[in-house]
């Protein structure tokens, strides 16, 4: 599978590489939708690119690194990813994991994740699991997932609701939740923010029971 990066091709123009799923990348074009993007393909290699223009784009790991992650980035990096989710899903595919590697940030005020590592198709809101695949525990992944010991297995599109609520956990606090771990307090790991909005939303989408599981902000 290839890999996506980004080339700043002047000033304010970029492009994201190498795309080769067309569904995915479809995703991709819709989210920088206000920012001119401009697909193109190359007729040699079956390549999508995308063109867009913007005064900033960092990777996430960057605002991370940096301790440059506030309370209202974290919204905006829940809000534009499941966004991002939901336009997957009507193309019938979705994330059921993140690597943080492979999200940028743009003007401060779009998130994308630009690659396809952990994007699987999904009928009747589920993942269908057929063979062994890429479970690290520095990647972002539900209980469910990081459980599974039986091919074929079935899982609920619901396990990335968990995979956004670990990777703010780590963006804000900097701890990366095991998700094998079940006698994990999150209350006490988000004391810091205890009773926003911010901390219901992580708290609901941590549940280990995907059943309960929600991404809901009020």
């Amino acid at each position: 599978m290839k890999k996506s990066y980004i080339n700043k091709l002047s000033e304010y123009k970029y492009q994201i590489n190498q795309f080769d799923k067309t569904n995915f990348f479809k995703s991709i074009f819709e989210l920088l939708d206000n920012n001119n993007a401009t697909i193109i393909k190359n007729e040699i290699t079956s390549d999508i690119n995308i063109e867009f223009y913007a005064t900033s784009v960092k990777p996430l790991l960057y605002y991370q690194e940096h301790n440059l992650i506030d309370y209202h980035l974290i919204i905006l990096i829940i809000y534009s990813l499941y966004k991002q989710q939901t336009i997957l899903e009507k193309y019938g595919i979705g994330f059921y994991g993140i690597d943080i590697n492979d999200i940028i940030i743009i003007d401060s005020k779009i998130v994308i994740c630009i690659n396809t590592t952990f994007i699987k198709d999904i009928n009747n809101e589920h993942f269908i699991f057929n063979s062994p695949f890429n479970r690290e525990l520095k990647h972002f992944f539900s209980p469910e997932i990081i459980n599974i010991n039986i091919i074929p297995s079935i899982i609920s599109n619901k396990c990335f609701y968990y995979s956004l609520g670990s990777l703010s956990v780590y963006c804000l606090f900097g701890i990366k939740i095991n998700p094998e771990n079940h006698d994990i307090d999150y209350k006490i790991i988000l004391k810091p923010i205890a009773q926003t909005k911010l901390y219901w939303m992580i708290l609901k989408s941590l549940s280990f029971d995907c059943n309960t599981r929600t991404l809901i902000f009020i």
